[in-house]
């Protein structure tokens, strides 16, 4: 009986308790990046509930390239945002900036850098955050809704508890503001009151280094279990306990603790201060006066200002004869363009709801009108976060910047009409000025001093300069305190009118006669001073020691007359003497040594010391009486052993009288 095949051998597994296991610290670390991965998620869900309208953006590449926009319900599934090392604050629409923001989803938010220098450098973030979220419960600001340790520092997040539209962008910037500490006044005159909630609210973040520029709509932040690349640290929550326990919390009860005023107390007011100015329009109607009509607010800020101040005038005419001139859209185009230029700001529902009174009717409804604000409301918001526009290798604002005459022949208004409304930027027929003349016109209208008038001011303050200077010996200081102006005023006025000029006679810089110097009487010398003996050589400026410093250049001097001078001994100079002296003096110290040591720097000083003695000598006798040549054998050598030991040579030159050196 053939026996059956044969079945082949399986091998059995191996029993699990046999096989190799991986090692502690392997473990340890897919467990911990099991943990921050599901903190990611946490953080992720709580920062942009799923189905939420707009775009999140994550950041993985550390050199912050092109972010990746995905919708809330994708970012627990995608894997970029698993690998996220940073996330958007808000929510947008194609791209991350404030001209593309959807939805405002934090309220408030503050990045605080713990440095070096800081006080609570080394301490334990979570001790950190004690003490902030204590200040703020002092300051009466609501406490956060979480805290976030970003590795180098502390990022505390106010969230909203629901998204709030574009629009509210403007007040949630000056929050952010008021809340570091910048004075903003809202509503009242109380400027103590702003002072003060400035103070109280800069006092939360003291001794730490706030970061004033993460307070764009376009922000980000760490992500909670990434790892901060630069300290190495992983970024945790440190309050509250679990991401379960988030509070979030409303715009206006925010605005109400932060600001100086309360949204109640600004109505109030403004309740207040249109009761007062009905009643004066009820007083003066009862007096039989006049009665302004209400009119658009205006600015004053610049060109644009008064430009905005002329379109709103053409506004007021009404909706009938706007549209009769068939340029409504043009002239709220305009206007919206002008406020944005002045930095007044809206948006184009504000401009629409504003504007849409006087010009909506007659086949324009202010959907349309919003919709065609739009493109200068998105400008806006790019100006406004910072955007720029490269145009041929240079930077322009993302604003509209149409010029005056664009403005003009858009409009094209009637004659008639700028007379009857008092129009001169927007005429068609306006002259077109100049820039100098421009500037003429600014000049006058600040009581600026004409040209003409100026330089016959100039040319008295030269006259009477010249007159106090001839008759005493004050010096230019008091001068010009005499004659109540400054000295450079006086300086200019005698450069623009010298001497010559006026038929005056000039004096030169020295007048020398019968071998007696004197100092010329002259304004620029700081003051004349008496007659002293003239040396035979002007001194030579000693070579590289300290640099002097840089003299004012000197007005041009007419030569003076040359007169016979009687020499004397000093052929070459007292300078000379000095350097040739001194050069005696040093070859007989170093002939006298005979193998002893000198210090180079106190041999140098006995020297110069020595030679000045015997040049004080040879000036008293008035002739040679010490041994040597009359001038140096090497002058520049010279110089340079003085300089390279800080001596200055002309110290040690001979003065008559103390009253004759200047100093």
């Amino acid at each position: 009986m053939p026996l059956p095949p044969r079945q082949p051998y399986a091998v059995p597994p191996a029993p699990s308790v046999l096989m190799d296991r991986p090692d502690v610290e392997t473990l340890l670390c897919e467990q911990e990046e099991r943990t921050a991965l599901q903190a990611k998620l946490a953080h992720l869900r709580t920062l942009h509930a799923p189905h939420a309208r707009g775009n999140a953006t994550v950041i993985v590449d550390s050199k912050f390239a092109e972010g990746v926009h995905l919708r809330t319900r994708e970012l627990v599934k995608d894997p970029a945002a698993h690998a996220a090392s940073h996330i958007s604050l808000q929510r947008h629409y194609e791209s991350r900036g404030a001209h593309a923001l959807a939805r405002v989803n934090a309220l408030m938010w503050a990045d605080c850098e713990i440095s070096s220098g800081s006080p609570f450098h080394g301490m334990p973030p979570h001790e950190i955050a004690g003490i902030l979220l204590a200040r703020m419960d002092a300051a009466g600001i609501p406490r956060p809704s979480y805290i976030l340790f970003s590795g180098r520092g502390l990022w505390c997040v106010w969230l909203s508890r629901r998204p709030l539209k574009a629009r509210v962008q403007a007040r949630v910037r000056r929050l952010i503001c008021c809340l570091w500490g910048e004075a903003v006044q809202t509503g009242a005159a109380n400027i103590e009151r702003v002072k003060a909630k400035a103070a109280a609210n800069a006092a939360i973040w003291a001794g730490m280094d706030l970061d004033w520029s993460v307070g764009d709509m376009a922000r980000v932040h760490r992500v909670a279990g990434s790892t901060n690349e630069k300290s190495g640290e992983r970024v945790r929550l440190l309050w509250p306990e679990s991401w379960e326990d988030v509070q979030r919390h409303d715009l206006d009860t925010l605005a109400d603790a932060v600001f100086p005023f309360t949204r109640a107390e600004t109505t109030l007011y403004r309740e207040e201060r249109d009761a007062r100015r009905a009643a004066r329009e009820a007083q003066a109607r009862a007096e039989g006066k006049p009665v302004a009509p209400s009119r658009l607010r205006t600015h004053s800020r610049g060109l644009w200002g008064a430009v905005e101040a002329e379109l709103l005038r053409v506004l007021a005419i009404g909706p009938e004869r706007l549209a009769r001139l068939e340029k409504r859209d043009l002239l709220c185009f305009h206007v919206a363009v002008a406020r944005a230029r002045t930095g007044v700001g809206g948006d184009a529902d504000s401009w629409a709801m504003e504007f849409g009174p006087y010009v909506v009717g007659n086949g324009l409804t202010q959907e349309t009108l919003r919709s065609y604000l739009g493109s200068v409301a998105k400008r806006l918001r790019a100006h406004e976060a910072g955007e720029v526009r490269m145009h041929q290798g240079r930077a322009y604002s993302p604003l509209y910047t149409p010029k005056l005459d664009k403005v003009r022949s858009d409009l094209n208004l009637p004659s008639d009409l700028c007379d009857e409304l008092g129009l001169t930027l927007l005429r068609p027929d306006a002259p077109v000025r100049t820039a100098t003349e421009r500037s003429a016109a600014r000049r006058q209208r600040e009581g600026a001093t004409a040209r003409a008038e100026h330089a016959q001011t100039l040319a008295e303050v030269a006259r009477l300069a010249r007159e106090i200077q001839g008759a005493t010996d004050l010096p230019l200081t008091e001068v010009a305190r005499l004659l109540d102006c400054s000295r450079a005023t006086v300086y200019r006025a005698l450069d623009a009118h010298p001497a010559e000029a006026v038929g005056e006679p000039v004096p030169s810089e020295e007048t020398v006669s019968e071998g007696v110097s004197e100092t010329a009487r002259n304004l620029k010398g700081g003051y004349a001073s008496p007659p002293r003996p003239a040396p035979p050589e002007t001194l030579a400026p000693s070579a590289p020691a300290a640099k002097a410093p840089e003299a004012r250049p000197r007005r041009r001097k007419a030569q003076a007359a040359s007169q016979p001078q009687t020499p004397t001994w000093l052929m070459h100079g007292p300078l000379s003497r000095l350097l040739a002296l001194y050069e005696h003096a040093r070859s007989c110290r170093a002939s006298n040594r005979n193998g002893a040591s000198f210090g180079p720097m106190g041999c140098e000083w006995e020297d110069i010391e020595y030679a000045q003695y015997m040049l004080n000598e040879e000036v008293g006798e008035g002739r040679k009486l010490f041994p040597g040549g009359l001038k140096p054998l090497n002058r520049p050598k010279a110089l340079a052993r003085l300089a390279k030991v800080g001596i200055d040579p002309y110290r040690y030159l001979p003065c008559s009288s103390p009253e004759a050196r200047l100093h």
